[in-house]
């Protein structure tokens, strides 16, 4: 062999050697980080250049590291809560003040950072920090596990998804449980111990996390472990209430494409019969289909742990017109293929604006609410929100009545705060729980008196919400702004407004990844924001009712 050809030999297997050993990321490149961190910290500092300062971090995407991360992280919450601050909150963090509202696009571009760190080694670090609830807050936490997620093909990143999912030493974080199970189903499909962990989070004690369990096995369901996961499944059926008895029954449909509702004796004769009959199968209950079912106009839900927002803006105030007033009579009680409605006729005598409607829409369907199972609380907004009650309450004549008459002296007015209902309302599920309020240092709702039912917190949580509005957000952190963009075109307008709607869309459906909340819009009246309501709905699982629309 030459000299040449015995060289190329050796570069051929120092290249190989390096290739193998170099990951399949790109490497940080610190100086140039160090460059666009300096520009983009002193435009973050700058509090009025939001532009910039989200220019500068685009820069870092890709290019950024656990020690970054969390040198940005630093700056999240002030610039996240900037709304708050603006509107009075004194539990804002002090920095925020005199930040604009636009603020919040900086801490979704740290996030973004965050998330897209492509080096497992880098990754795997924030392990030690997805835990620690007292450093940093949830939406921060689930961006760190995100990157761990985007890694799990190394082996390090995986180990950290598998020991969150198992709580072995019971000291991991419930809602980091939830995302990592979620991700373990896209890895479960050939891999017996994955799926045998996934089999075990079916039967843990807090909802969200069977909850969550559901959605991997569908993930991981494929032909040589289809029949062991359905079995699961079936299992679970006959033991779920409440909105997981619906979310496993439409598991099993997702997987089989047979509809046989939430009727798991059914199922067992269909998977005998169809399948084949297996070791391990519930008993016949001869209970049949025992779901709690609600219906709210053509929406039915299994749920028993409710949260019901209504919107009492002023644009819930704008007098109802006769002619409109039957239209809406039509689309209410006479709409196409609705089945019979168990609740009393509405009194239109008393109907007289968009608010009249949604309130007494929202009584009728308290008052047929099975009791002994189903409890609720109700938030009113405009600008601000009010709490009914801070826990979740029965459905019986005497809170109903309470709620109704409570609801009845709402005068109305006021601009219109979407996102801060939201957002009041996850934070009261989370309060109600015992879990964190996504906001450290905010006090819970008072009179929160953590969990009161069930063998886990999750137990006390309500798992659906019911919004009635006609949208159109004109203030808070997602909000149009009539007052600055009083020159520009209604085009213009639509744009700028249309942005607002797809990032607050956006947030709400990342932090109910934890969450797992069913939402429900109601589009109430003429005209109603049916480009929001719907995707909105979507995003969390529910089904946007345009009612009059």
């Amino acid at each position: 062999m030459s000299k040449f050809c015995a060289l190329a030999a050796f570069m051929a297997v120092v290249f190989a050697f390096a290739a193998w050993q170099t990951p399949g990321h790109a490497q940080v490149d610190k100086r140039k980080q160090g460059q666009n961190w300096g520009l983009a910290e002193r435009m973050i500092k700058d509090k009025e250049a939001v532009e910039e300062a989200v220019d500068a971090l685009k820069e870092l995407k890709g290019n950024t590291d656990h020690a970054l991360a969390l040198a940005m992280l630093k700056y999240f919450e002030e610039c996240d809560r900037a709304w708050e601050a603006e509107a009075g909150d004194k539990a804002a963090p002090k920095e925020s003040k005199g930040r604009p509202r636009e603020a919040y696009r900086i801490a979704n571009v740290i996030l973004e950072c965050v998330r897209g760190i492509s080096d497992p080694k880098e990754a795997a670090k924030f392990a030690a920090n997805i835990n620690d609830r007292s450093g940093y807050p949830l939406r921060a936490r689930m961006a760190m596990l995100d990157a761990v997620i985007s890694n799990a093909a190394d082996e390090e990143c995986l180990k950290i998804l598998l020991t969150l999912a198992k709580n072995e030493d019971k000291a991991q974080d419930n809602d980091m449980r939830i995302l990592a199970v979620i991700e373990l189903g896209s890895k479960a499909g050939g891999e017996q111990a994955i799926l045998s962990v996934l089999l075990q989070t079916l039967r843990d004690q807090s909802w969200r996390v069977r909850d969550a369990s559901v959605e991997a096995l569908v993930r991981a369901s494929n032909s040589s472990n289809q029949d062991q996961i359905i079995l699961a499944l079936i299992n679970a059926l006959a033991l779920e209430t409440g909105k997981m008895r619906k979310t496993v029954a439409d598991a099993l449909y997702a997987i089989t494409r047979e509809d046989l509702g939430t009727d798991a004796d059914a199922w067992v004769e269909w998977f005998q019969n169809k399948k084949r009959a297996d070791e391990g199968l519930p008993p016949k209950s001869g209970k049949g289909d025992r779901g709690t079912r609600v219906r709210v106009f053509e929406t039915e839900s299994f749920s028993d742990r409710y949260i019901f927002l209504i919107d009492t803006s002023v644009s819930m105030l704008e007098k109802i017109k006769e002619a409109d007033k039957e239209k809406l009579r039509r689309s209410i009680t006479e709409g196409p293929g609705e089945a019979k409605d168990p609740r009393r006729p509405l009194d239109w005598s008393q109907i007289n604006c968009k608010l009249d409607l949604a309130r007494e829409e929202m009584i009728r369907s308290l008052e047929v609410m099975d009791p002994e199972r189903t409890t609720f609380t109700v938030i009113a907004f405009d600008v601000t929100t009010t709490v009914w009650q801070s826990e979740l309450v029965p459905t019986d004549k005497k809170n109903v009545e309470a709620v109704a008459k409570w609801l009845r002296a709402f005068k109305g007015g006021n601009r219109t705060n979407v996102y801060g209902a939201l957002d009041a309302a996850y934070d009261l599920s989370e309060a109600i729980g015992g879990a964190e309020v996504d906001k450290r240092g905010k006090k819970p709702p008072r009179n929160a008196k953590g969990p009161v039912t069930g063998k886990h917190p999750d137990d006390a949580m309500p798992d659906t919400i019911f919004i009635y509005t006609d949208g159109y957000a004109t203030a808070g952190k997602y909000g149009g702004d009539d007052k600055a963009w009083a020159s520009k075109s209604p085009e213009e307008k639509t744009k700028l407004y249309s942005v607002y709607m797809k990032d607050m869309i956006a947030e709400i459906k990342d932090r109910n990844r934890i969450a797992r909340i069913t939402l429900h819009t109601i589009g109430v009246g003429v005209p109603q924001d049916r480009h929001t309501l719907g995707p909105l709905a979507s995003s969390c699982g529910g089904k946007y009712v345009p009612i009059g629309n």
